[in-house]
């Protein structure tokens, strides 16, 4: 009876772990500041990029999902801007620092159940993109 009480106990956890996003170890906790002041950067160059971007709108039930949609438009944006000369290198490089470390954050992510594939999202500009991830991992940094 103990053994089936700690089963249940322990696929509980699982699940409420899988519905509401594993806590991050405090390494990639930190690294929430840091994408979100690398985002800051890109603030200003906001309205000089013109591109549609597909924005997830599932992020607690979705976690590593939402982040590697994220992560593929950042890389996408990267190379779409990256013969622009109105942008400057500092953006640039923040989107590189915010790719690695979108990478770093799936790694610590389990994989949710039926999520929408990225494609699947809305595409919207950049400035609404920018916001969705702004707040996104604002809610990841508790």
């Amino acid at each position: 009876m103990c053994k089936v009480l700690i089963f249940a106990c322990i696929s509980v956890a699982m699940l409420m772990t899988t519905a509401y996003g594993a806590t991050l170890p405090p390494k990639e906790q930190d690294i929430l500041p840091t994408l979100i002041s690398d985002l800051e950067l890109l603030e200003k160059s906001k309205n000089k990029i013109h591109l549609e971007l597909y924005t997830p709108s599932e992020t607690q039930e979705c976690i590593h999902q939402t982040l590697q949609c994220y992560q593929k438009e950042i890389i996408t944006l990267r190379k779409e801007i990256e013969d622009e000369p109105e942008i400057e290198n500092k953006v640039r490089t923040a989107l590189q620092h915010i790719e690695n470390n979108l990478d770093t954050l799936m790694e610590q992510t389990p994989i949710g159940g039926e999520c929408k594939i990225c494609e699947a999202t809305t595409k919207k500009n950049f400035p609404d993109f920018h916001q969705k991830l702004t707040d996104f991992l604002r809610s990841m940094h508790k």
